[in-house]
């Protein structure tokens, strides 16, 4: 993982073998960040994909062990109790030109990830509303 910064622009490249979840929540733990969003695109395998099924309050997760173009990685980051927390979605190329989607659990990357993080000065962090049953923004 390398990185550069440039006021609250931060550019992200991850190698082989580097998760995205990993490195993007210790990017911002590194940084001080409080409240941020996050783009990329790049090329994963061991990509694990989550539906939350609001009837059960669970994640139904699916995991592809396939080579997989990374086409849109977006999100943001916040913090749980002090800790920061990447929330991100992605969609995802196989080589059928078929794409694959949902909430990212795990992403290894196979060739490169390039993620562009933007951070702010605002202090977001999640609450747990036991309605939904998930940790939500809590401005």
């Amino acid at each position: 993982m390398v990185y550069q910064v440039d006021g609250n622009t931060i550019v992200l490249i991850l190698e082989q073998g580097e998760d995205i979840i990993s490195a993007v929540t210790d990017v911002a733990r590194e940084q001080n960040g409080k409240f941020g969003t996050v783009s990329g695109i790049g090329a994963c395998e061991g990509v694990e994909l989550n539906f939350y099924n609001l009837d059960t309050k669970t994640y139904e997760k699916q995991t592809f062990n396939e080579p997989l173009e990374l086409i849109s990685l977006l999100g943001n980051i916040s913090h749980i109790d002090d800790t920061p927390f990447a929330h991100l979605h992605a969609t995802f190329g196989t080589n059928q030109y078929q794409t694959l989607s949902g909430h990212l659990s795990k992403a290894i990357v196979s060739a490169t990830a390039e993620i562009v993080i933007t951070m702010t000065n605002l202090d977001i962090n999640r609450k747990h509303n036991d309605n939904i049953g998930l940790n939500l923004l809590d401005a």
